[in-house]
């Protein structure tokens, strides 16, 4: 048998044994019990107390949901030695949910449940790791993926790395009155082209490229010998060292930029350029932007579109986290939108009005994935003289034109007609505060079901002001309205987490999907419906659902670890719903958001079941928060 300095040893080289103190490793080492299990053993069974943690020594325990036969039995994990069970059922004192079997002989060692609370006042480090340890299957899960198609993607594990690792530390730097023509000649001795404008305190003012070369002096036939102040980009936008690849990508895509500049504590520290970012990527980002800004039809966007897809790909095999991913794509997507705008208003004499379009839904959260339909309106303002329907008359056909444009260029129809050709979605601004003021202040559970999506518009085309008066009007109307939270909390959680008894999935039994779970409807929508609840009761303007959620929390004073756990959560059923449509479209196949969690891997599908009993803990929030009882 082991001894405990034997034992503290083998712990040590665990986590979170390896941070902790030493003196509580041997405190714990000389605590704990060997107790071996013959294979086939069951070690613990549904229901029953949990009164001790085990540390696995050799062997592996298969975690079992118990299905209606008794000899149905689906496996959700394998635990290995170096793992402890069951940690979540003891830290919440309720009994285990699955059957705990030893796979062959087991050797375990074993903790009593009052030394695992003394173990847990003693040491933060330890308490901690019980607390959160779900937080970091994300990365782990993330990390198995880029794993299985890293022979796809050598070149381009780039966009989770941070800018200091990317960038050229030294760029070539000039001051406000160098003459262009000097300034030129570094950049051509130094190959490179750009240059970086900077103040004594060694500050960026601007920025100077080829291409400005080109269009500032070469084309109009300009003298190089003007001070390059006159010529350069000013006040450009930055990012600090600390950043990581993505975003700067997203400030490409934002920007059409090809050079970020990096600064640290405002000072100069180097640059980073679209190629360092996308050495070898089959898309270029920046080239991206310049056809969809160029674009001239409908069908030059419609293969943009295409283009995004692969972009989107590669940021996939990459592990760029579903966050990220959907903000690019929606950012890209923005744009495809706003230039198919410029094409079709290019043919309407509109100037006597004031409109703004105005993105709802998942694009209104920047939280698009590959296949996405549309959901848009129209504010508009009503000049002096005319009233809201003879406006409406007037902008409808526009309206129903770009929703068929946009459809061409590939963003389907709304299936519930959610779109600014409907006249329920162009309204004036007076109009939209009455539509938004009768579901706070009358809200009815149906109404409230269908007018969900309207909240999480955002501005994206045209009068900037209305979109923003708007929102920061709901913002301030809908705090305080009992009822109506109370309601929209109830429509939040009419879908419950797909959790069996025993804390197995619950699937779907229809007949194109059997065995399936609907992930968007049945895990990611669970999140972004509480973290709207919260958000318009907390006064926050934000879209995104994490974003929505962090904000929500610091305000509401929530402990931040559970905070996190849930933006975790919901960030990790968008990466799998993104990654199963990624496989689908590798496969050929038509695109859903069905996911079999027994077909997943055993990391996949342990961290899946935590995020949907972690959409269950958000639910009861809910109910806390906005039963009438509040």
């Amino acid at each position: 048998m082991n001894t405990s300095r034997e034992i503290a040893v083998e712990l040590r080289r665990r986590r979170p044994f390896d941070r902790m103190l030493s003196a509580h490793v041997e405190w714990l080492a000389a605590k704990l019990e060997m107790v071996k299990f013959a294979q086939n053993t069951e070690i613990l069974q549904p229901e029953t107390p949990c009164t001790e943690l085990f540390f696995i020594h050799k062997g592996t325990v298969q975690l079992e949901a118990i299905g209606n036969a008794a000899d149905d039995k689906k496996v959700l994990a394998e635990l290995v030695e170096g793992e402890c069970f069951p940690l979540e059922a003891l830290e919440e004192r309720r009994p285990v949910f699955s059957t705990f079997r030893a796979n062959c002989d087991v050797i375990c060692y074993r903790l009593a449940i009052e030394n695992f609370d003394e173990l847990k006042s003693m040491s933060t480090v330890f308490s901690d790791f019980c607390k959160y340890r779900s937080q970091s299957f994300l990365e782990q899960s993330r990390r198995v993926f880029r794993l299985h198609f890293s022979h796809k993607s050598d070149e381009q594990q780039r966009l989770n790395t941070p800018l200091s690792i990317l960038m050229s530390p030294d760029p070539l730097t000039a001051r406000n009155d160098d003459q262009v023509r000097a300034v030129v000649a570094k950049m051509s001795e130094k190959d490179v082209d750009a240059a970086t404008i900077i103040n004594d305190d060694n500050v960026p003012i601007g920025i100077f490229t080829m291409r400005d070369l080109l269009r500032k002096i070469v084309i109009p036939g300009g003298d190089l010998n003007i001070p390059i102040e006159t010529v350069m980009t000013t006040s450009p936008r930055t990012l600090p060292v600390s950043a990581l690849g993505y975003e700067a990508a997203l400030l490409l895509a934002e920007a059409g930029f090809h050079h970020v500049i990096l600064v640290d504590k405002g000072k100069l520290a180097g640059i980073v350029t679209e190629r360092d970012l996308f050495n070898l990527q089959r898309v270029s980002l920046s080239q991206l932007n310049a056809e969809i800004q160029a674009a001239n039809s409908l069908d030059k966007l419609k293969r943009c579109g295409s283009d995004i897809h692969l972009l989107a790909e590669s940021m996939i095999i990459q592990g760029v986290t579903a966050d990220h991913i959907t903000q690019i794509i929606s950012t890209l997507n923005d744009q495809i939108i706003t230039r198919t705008l410029d094409l079709e208003l290019a043919k309407e004499n509109l100037k006597e009005f004031k409109v703004a379009w105005i993105a709802l839904g998942s694009q209104g959260r920047y939280e698009q994935t590959f296949f996405t339909d549309q959901d848009n309106g129209i504010i508009f303002e009503i000049p002096e003289g005319q009233d809201a329907d003879s406006v409406r008359a007037k902008l409808l056909p526009v309206a129903q034109r770009v929703n068929q444009a946009l459809d061409f260029v590939g963003f389907s129809l709304c299936k519930g007609n959610i779109m600014a050709g409907n006249p329920e979605c162009c309204l004036s601004y007076r109009e939209w505060q009455v539509k938004f003021n009768t579901w706070i202040q009358e809200p009815t559970p149906d109404s409230l079901l269908k007018a969900t999506i309207f909240f999480d518009f955002r501005h994206l085309y045209g009068e900037t002001s209305l979109s923003d008066r708007l929102r920061a009007w709901l913002a301030e109307a809908a705090i305080g309205q009992k009822r109506f939270f109370h309601l929209l909390a109830e429509n939040a959680k009419e879908r419950t987490p797909p959790l069996g008894f025993f804390r197995d999935f619950i699937v779907d039994d229809n007949k194109e999907f059997p065995g399936t779970i609907d992930i968007k409807q049945n895990g990611v929508t669970l999140f972004v419906d509480a973290a709207r609840a919260f958000a318009l009761a907390s006064g926050v303007t934000r879209g995104n659902t994490r974003e929505r959620l962090l904000a929500a929390g610091d305000l509401r004073k929530w402990p931040q670890s559970e905070v996190n756990a849930w933006a975790d959560a919901f960030s990790f059923l968008q990466s799998l719903r993104i990654r199963h449509q990624f496989e689908l479209m590798q496969n050929g196949s038509k695109s859903n958001n069905q996911i079999n969690p027994y077909e997943l891997n055993q990391l996949d599908r342990k961290f899946f079941l935590e995020s949907l009993r972690q959409a269950g803990k958000l639910q009861k929030q809910l109910s806390m928060d906005f039963g009438m009882g509040m």
